[in-house]
This record gives structure tokens, sequence and C-alpha cells, in this order.
């Protein structure tokens, strides 16, 4: 089968790779979707210490099962299908906590197993213990489904800084993940939401694309002006910092209003994860400042669920779609930050038929 494999930093090829393996306890999925994260976007330029080459990467994905193994239950051959991707251990304090994205023992997908940029991606049996494979709705499109799990890390971020009906929600960075979590915010009933955006295409692709949003350039309008006047001068309930930059990290404590919450979504480099921020704004403020990391199964479930109900427009949020062959346009794409989101079809076409489910004999290299 056909994969995209990392190979080294800035090292990504498509290459021809063995069927994954069906096994009593495994899944096997023929891949329908995958999407382009900001993790592969990173694999394709300065690499990433936790990637240990050969690895088929790419983990946004949606599928239909070919192999349920003899040991596994409540599966069937046909179902469509997508992941919550980091597996926990199931057996550390924070696992037994629920924690299972702290997990310091974690295997995500594509990291410590063979991801879905491929033709098919053989599922472990730690996926299927924790409850990280589920089924997707028939109501939810093969497109919107593959991004299910990017929008459960901004559910995920949102529940945590307490997004409710009624907020006036900021969104500093109007990246991919930016315009899921407008997306999230509108769906969880938020009066207002508001992303900012430095560059183009990206400032013209969010007003193309998101409804009921308002978009700042923050190149050439004054954020705090315009937040103070879109809500009577106190100040966004919840600001989501959705851009990798110290300057985002830093503003957003004077954009919110006192007792507001901020949410530090976006990850720094290690070497530039030092912010400073105003200690008596935060007390005198009463404002809450949280953190937010991956997600679990239960914020996909979640996330599917308002795509299903109508309240998700994921697939507005999807820019370009490009052959498996033609990875490199979407990554290339990704780094010029001309795109929100891209999707990636290894093999599968709308309308095609389902393929037989797999044998031993069908596995060989």
């Amino acid at each position: 089968m056909k994969a995209a494999v990392y190979r080294g930093p800035g090292d990504i090829r498509v290459e021809e790779c063995p069927e994954p393996l069906p096994s009593d306890d495994n899944l096997i999925a023929e891949v329908h979707y995958c999407a382009i994260c900001g993790s592969d976007k990173k694999l394709a330029t300065i690499g990433h210490p936790r990637w240990h080459p050969p690895r088929i990467i790419g983990h946004e994905m949606v599928g239909h099962l070919v192999h349920v193994g003899a040991d596994v239950e409540g599966f069937a051959v046909g179902q469509r299908i997508t992941l919550a991707t980091t597996l926990g251990c199931l057996e550390c304090d924070y696992c037994k906590l629920g924690l299972t994205n702290l997990c310091p023992n974690a295997q995500p997908i594509s990291q410590t197993s063979d991801g879905a940029f491929a033709e098919r991606l053989a599922i472990p049996p730690l996926a299927i213990r924790g409850g990280n494979v589920l089924t997707v709705p028939d109501a939810v499109s093969d497109e919107a489904a593959a991004l299910s799990e990017p929008l459960s890390c901004a559910v995920n971020a949102q529940e945590l800084a307490g997004v409710k009906a009624g907020d006036r929600v900021l969104i500093l960075g109007g990246g991919p993940l930016g315009a899921l979590h407008a997306e999230v915010a509108r769906a969880l009933g938020a009066a207002e939401v508001m992303v900012v955006q430095r560059s183009e295409p990206r400032l013209s692709l969010l007003r193309q694309r998101l409804r009921d949003v308002v978009v700042i350039d923050g190149v050439h309008e004054d954020v705090a002006s315009v937040v103070r006047e879109r809500t009577a001068g106190m100040g966004a309930d919840v600001v989501i910092v959705a851009g990798p930059t110290r300057e985002a990290h830093e503003q957003a404590i004077g954009l919110v209003r006192k007792g507001g919450a901020i949410s530090l979504f976006a990850s720094l480099p290690k070497e530039e994860a030092d912010i400073t921020l105003d200690s008596r704004a935060i007390h005198y403020g009463e404002l809450r400042i949280v953190g937010a990391s991956d997600s679990r199964p239960e914020h996909v479930a979640t996330a599917l669920r308002l795509m299903a109900e109508g309240k998700i427009d994921a697939e507005s949020v999807i820019t370009h779609r490009v052959s498996l062959e033609n990875i490199h346009e979407g990554l290339g794409l990704m780094i010029r930050k001309e795109c929100l989101k891209v999707l990636v079809q290894p093999s599968w076409r709308p309308g095609a038929s389902v393929p037989q489910p797999l044998s031993p004999s069908d596995s060989s290299a």
C-alpha cells in the first residue's frame, strides 16, 4: 500500500509499505481522509524529538473497518470510525483519574504506532480497550469526521475555560485551530465570537468561511479598541490563545474582563516558553488562566455529536483536498499559511464500494 513516511526532519516520502497485519485483538480501517495537523507540518520542516523514523504519520482520520479481530467486541466490518488518537496506558495514576490525555506513558497514533496517511491503518488493542475508537454518526460527512480529533482539542480547552451560552469569546490566532475554536464557541452558545489574525490569505479565508464571527485584522486594527467596543468596555469573557507566539500569550491578559478566563491553548517552543504576566491584573481581576493539552475520547464524542446536530460546520474550515501522492502540496500550503484545514485522501473515493474484509493472506508485504 502507499503511505507517507517520516524519514527525518524535513524528509517525508510517499512510499510502498507493507499492509497492516490483522490479528484477533486489533482493527484495521481503510482510510477515507486524514487531515494535516500542525505536528505533521513540524515534521515536514524541523522534525520532532518524539518521532523516530521511519514512521507512517497522520492521525486526524476517518475510515471504515475492513477487519475486526475475533476477540474484539462492539465493532463490525463496514462501520465508519474515527479516533481519539492519544492512547493512555490505562494503568498510571493519571489514567485512573480519567486524564488519559495527560498520561506520561501515552502512546499517540502516528508517534508510537503507524498513522493514517496510508491506504489502511491498523488500530492497536490499547486504542480499543481505552475507548479511543468511535463510530461516526450517519449525519456527519467523511470530511467533517476527519476533523473530529482537532475539534475535540478545542472542546477540551473550552470546557476547561468554562465557555457557556451568552459568552463573548475572543480567539487570538486564526489558523486552522483558531477557526475550529470559533466553530466550537458558536456551538456552545457564545453570543459573540471574535478571531484575531495577522496575515493574508488567512484573514480572507476566515471572512469567507466563518459565519457569525467577527474577524479582526491584528496588524491594521487596534485589537484592544475593537474588543472594548464590542464588549461595552469590559473585555471578553473568555480569551483563547490559539497562536503559538509569546506576544499572543502576553496580550491576552489585557483583553479579558475581570472575572474572566484565559485559555493557553497553543504551545510555545520550549526555548521560548517564558512569558511575562501582570500578576496584579490576575489578582485584582480575579482572572483564571488555564492550560489545555490534547483531548480524550469523550471530547471526540462531543465533537461528533455537535456536528451531527448541525451546530458545527466543520466543512467550512476545509479549504483544500489533496491526494496522498500530492501530500507535499498540502504540507506546503500549511507551511506558507495559505490554507485552513487540508484533507489528504489516500485511496477511497465517495461512492466507491466498501472493500471486502481482510484475510491474513491479504496482509502480506
